[in-house]
């Protein structure tokens, strides 16, 4: 509970300080609105619909592509682990495409994939399966010898082998590389919804932008952050359980 509290105290002094800049900094709301003003205007839009609509919109974007993300990085890694060859080959090219900026890559894959969900699911994926990657292959290749040597010796196959040892040993690094993937996918699909979008959080806060409606930019700024703190929660609270289970 302690972390819970210390958590809420700070939350609650920092909105604190936002209305009291609010009210009594000579700041024109226009600029920086009341917390009250930022409430009602979230509840204007949870009572038209608008809301609901496009925070499912970013959620079904993030949760897929974080999904397929998540699979292609477990494969990748066994894949680079058993076959080495393929990961001198491959792995200088995946690096080159994660150092790119996301940003500069986003509107290629709208060009190419279109508007819809689709573009923004691919933008995801790609941000979420490298942590996966990274974390889950330097796991694979810290296994003890020992461990390796018992699976010899008792004729484990490729897949009870996979199944047995190499899955559960390396659960919390895939579940740390999600933690870190999700964060990074939640920005993703964002910065998809900025480039081209019909719906989703990142569009919404694009046409408060547009229209110069800073309560809309910053409840979809308080949403997006919420969404992300959840989702590292979730996955942390997994993380943990599998350390526990699997360290």
């Amino acid at each position: 509970m302690r972390p819970l509290l210390v958590g809420g105290a700070s939350l609650a002094l920092g909105i604190t300080g936002w209305w009291a800049l609010a009210e009594f900094g000579s700041i024109p709301a226009y600029v920086l609105p009341s917390p009250g003003e930022v409430i009602d205007r979230a509840v204007g839009l949870w009572n038209s619909g608008s809301l609901q609509l496009h925070t499912a919109q970013t959620l079904a974007e993030v949760g897929q592509g974080a999904a397929i993300g998540a699979v292609i990085g477990v494969v990748l890694a066994m894949v680079f682990f058993h076959v080495p060859w393929i990961n001198r080959l491959l792995m200088p090219i995946i690096v080159v495409a994660q150092v790119t900026p996301k940003i500069s890559i986003a509107p290629l894959i709208v060009l190419w994939i279109g508007l819809g969900i689709a573009s923004k699911v691919t933008l995801v994926a790609l941000v979420v399966f490298y942590p996966i990657l990274i974390n889950m292959l330097a796991r694979l290749q810290s296994i003890p010898s020992n461990m390796r040597d018992l699976a010899k010796i008792t004729g484990m196959g490729p897949i009870r082998r996979a199944f047995r040892i190499e899955f559960p040993f390396t659960f919390p690094a895939i579940a740390a590389g999600l933690k870190i993937g999700l964060l990074a996918g939640v920005t993703a699909a964002v910065i998809g919804e900025f480039i081209g979008a019909t719906a989703g959080l990142g569009y919404l806060e694009k046409q408060g932008q547009d229209n110069d409606d800073i309560r809309l930019v910053m409840v979809t700024l308080i949403l997006l952050s919420l969404i992300g703190y959840l989702l590292w929660a979730v996955v942390g609270f997994i993380e943990k359980k599998a350390s526990r289970r699997y360290a």
